[in-house]
């Protein structure tokens, strides 16, 4: 199969920006429950601020061809970036039976063009394009958003069980560090901008390196050091920007 890499490229992105319009959509409580009328909430969505974390990694090389077509598309990244690639099947796409590069050569260049992949999409992704997406994709979506919202939502059912209000906060921490709150929790409740600060201060190569990627990595310490919220405010938000109810008993139901 011929690939035609800048095309495929912005393909690729522009399924990164239905992804994070999805994520803004289904996470906010107003959004989630009014997508028949989601165009009257278009401004908000195109100022939500996103970004280019480690967490879309996955999904992104999940999007990449399998098999030969696999290995044509990385060549095609190869040569976008003046880079070699090995010879695995023949002018006509049949597999070579003596191969010169062994299978762990192989798999080093596809993880090298996979890198490379991420790197072209992240210089690519910005606001302004986002905005754009948004403008001229959201009504098209909303059919299939809103059937994926109805999957989201039956199984988002969230329970936040905490005896005394005091240890709200903790709880909720405890959650995130042992997966039972979903990750995108911890980009909400830390303080991204005092985290980036400090990672400043330390001369971090943010286009390698950046606040999300040092969230992922070291969770408990970001949690710990740059939480948002006390207990009261943490209350409030949960309420009033995540959906949660207050369940007598229990603690707080979302779903």
């Amino acid at each position: 199969m011929n690939f035609n890499y800048k095309l495929e490229l912005e393909n690729i992105l522009n399924s990164v920006y239905e992804y994070k319009l999805f994520e803004i959509i289904s996470k906010n409580k107003d959004l989630n429950s009014n997508i028949d009328s989601i165009s009257d909430y278009k401004e908000i969505i195109q100022n939500t601020k996103i970004y280019f974390g480690s967490e879309l990694y996955d999904f992104i090389l999940n999007l990449i061809p399998k098999d030969k077509d696999g290995y044509f598309f990385r060549c095609e990244i190869a040569k976008s970036h003046n880079y070699s690639f090995p010879r695995v099947y023949d002018y006509l796409g049949n597999p070579l039976k003596n191969l010169n590069s062994n299978k762990f050569a192989i798999q080093l260049w596809e993880s090298h063009m996979n890198n490379f992949l991420l790197e072209d999409l992240e210089i690519k992704f910005n606001q302004n394009d986002f905005s754009s997406f948004v403008e001229s994709h959201l009504e098209i979506l909303k059919p299939k958003f809103k059937k994926n919202l109805n999957e989201y939502n039956e199984n988002s059912k969230i329970v936040i069980q905490f005896n005394s209000l005091d240890n709200l906060a903790l709880t909720v921490k405890n959650m995130i560090l042992n997966g039972s709150l979903d990750f995108s929790y911890a980009q909400d409740l830390v303080d991204l901008d005092k985290l980036r600060d400090e990672m400043s201060k330390f001369s971090a190569t943010f286009h390698i390196y950046n606040e999300f990627d040092k969230l992922e990595d070291d969770l408990e310490y970001c949690i710990n050091k740059f939480f948002k919220y006390n207990s009261n405010e943490l209350l409030n938000f949960l309420i009033k920007e995540k959906g949660f109810k207050i369940k007598e008993g229990i603690g707080l139901i979302k779903g």
